[in-house]
């Protein structure tokens, strides 16, 4: 795309006549303030997301939002400029799952309305650890086992107003056995499927009292014709009128639903509200289990197999052992950068490259869930891409992969015009060994910036 020619969709300056002046001394605060709300990022290497790098390129944001990407663009007068000669700027990176700072104890077993939204303190949550990794929105699920909760993805700002970008992601699951996995699996489901016969049985009960209450209408209406020339049948009508309105029964309502059984009465009722479950496999052999697991769900049997889940940063591993199964899916999984060995050998195998030269989709956590292992996230990318995984797809696995999963890809995750202002400012190449975070970036606003450090 040509940017030379593009301009602001706004005037240039023009010398003021008297009445020009006039003008400008009456404009209210409110309007001067508007002009503090067009910030420009300037000099930057711009990676955009979407197959494009633009060196020495601008980002023009307006209002919190990206309203033009390109080079040599005309910047007005009155616009705040980030200057970033020699930086690298890229989108603002997600972290899609994390407990960090989070209160209150494990949760365990079924617990599906679990969510994090009161256990944190916010003015105790280390944000700027966040922020230092350019992590600019993250996931947060409680910490547990079994169904132990729900995400919520929150940005990351120091201090927010409108913290929560949105509720109800998705549903953990973290099971460490087969045994457990089987028997909590079933236990769930058992669980849903009872309270839809529930909500099954109360529904015919309703509608055999509707069925009744309109018999015994008809009988009212009956008796009054039969009566309507006898005084006492008229009273006797009038009485069976009243009664027949005091046992007419009133509109139904649904008896309330388990909350913790909530999230899967919508997966096995198929609704569009329904959250995709994210299985954790601590071992291969646990993958087979899951498929093993949801047979025995009719609800299930004609739908797509379970197709996210989140490997372990085990450099021992014997995930190989289901590369196939997983690529043959297209299956989205979230794992910590890593090099494997495979099994009584000193052969190494990169699980998170093979997956994405097959075809998945790969998201890339922490090794562990830190303030350190989030710094050093950048630095283990650029191992991926030595191995094999091609420098957009590990961009992506931080930005744009966790961004679509989190169903907030139109609003984060790449570098276009209408898309949330939220960048990072790499010293150097993002993916280069020691990448360091300069600036991150929310709304158009510097958050994190390692100069005031």
């Amino acid at each position: 795309m040509n940017q030379k020619n593009r301009t602001m969709r706004m005037s240039k300056a023009r010398p003021w006549s008297w009445g020009g002046l006039i003008l400008l001394l009456l404009i209210t605060p409110s309007l001067l303030l508007a002009s503090d709300r067009v910030t420009v990022i300037k000099g930057a290497t711009v990676i955009t997301g979407t197959g494009e790098e633009i060196s020495s390129g601008e980002v023009v944001i307006e209002d919190g939002k990206i309203s033009l990407v390109g080079s040599q663009l005309e910047i007005p007068e009155n616009a705040r400029v980030i200057e970033a000669n020699g930086l690298t700027l890229i989108a603002g990176m997600i972290l899609p799952r994390t407990s960090q700072g989070l209160l209150g104890n494990r949760v365990s077993g079924i617990s599906c309305d679990q969510t994090v939204e009161n256990r944190w303190v916010d003015e105790e949550m280390d944000w700027d650890s966040f922020l230092e990794a350019g992590y600019v929105a993250a996931g947060f699920v409680p910490a547990g086992t079994g169904f132990h909760g729900q995400a919520i993805v929150v940005h990351t700002a120091p201090e927010s107003n409108d913290r929560i970008l949105k509720k109800s992601v998705f549903l953990p699951v973290n099971l460490s056995s087969s045994s457990s996995l089987h028997r909590t699996v079933k236990q769930a489901f058992d669980g849903a499927r009872s309270e839809i016969e529930g909500q099954k049985k109360a529904r015919e009960k309703w509608d055999k009292e509707q069925e009744e209450a309109k018999k015994k209408a008809e009988e009212a209406k009956k008796k009054e014709a039969e009566n309507k020339d006898s005084e006492k049948g008229k009273a006797s009508d009038s009485k069976e009128k009243k009664d027949s309105k005091d046992e007419k029964p009133q509109e139904y309502k649904a008896p309330p639903i388990n909350p913790s059984l909530k999230p899967l009465v919508d997966i096995l009722e198929n609704k569009d509200e329904a959250m995709p479950l994210v299985f954790s496999l601590n071992s291969p052999g646990l993958l087979l289990h899951v498929d093993a697991a949801f047979e025995d769900i009719k609800e299930m049997k004609d739908r797509d197999p379970q197709n996210v889940f989140i490997l372990p940063s085990s450099r021992t591993g014997a995930f190989h052992e289901v590369m196939e199964t997983l690529i043959e899916r297209k299956s989205t999984v979230m794992i910590p950068p890593g090099v494997s060995a495979l099994p009584d050998t000193y052969v190494r195998y990169h699980v998170p490259a093979a997956l994405s030269r097959g075809g998945c989709e790969v998201i890339t956590l922490p090794k562990s869930d830190n303030a350190a292992a989030m710094r050093a996230v950048p630095s283990l990318l650029s191992e991926q891409v030595r191995f094999g995984m091609s420098f957009e797809a590990a961009l992506a696995s931080v930005t744009s992969a966790p961004a679509k999963f989190l169903g907030l890809g139109d609003r984060m995750g790449t570098i276009e015009e209408g898309k949330d202002a939220h960048f990072v400012l790499f010293e150097g190449h993002p993916l280069k060994p020691g990448a360091r975070v300069m600036k991150t970036i929310i709304g158009g606003e510097v958050v994190w910036d390692r100069e005031d450090r």
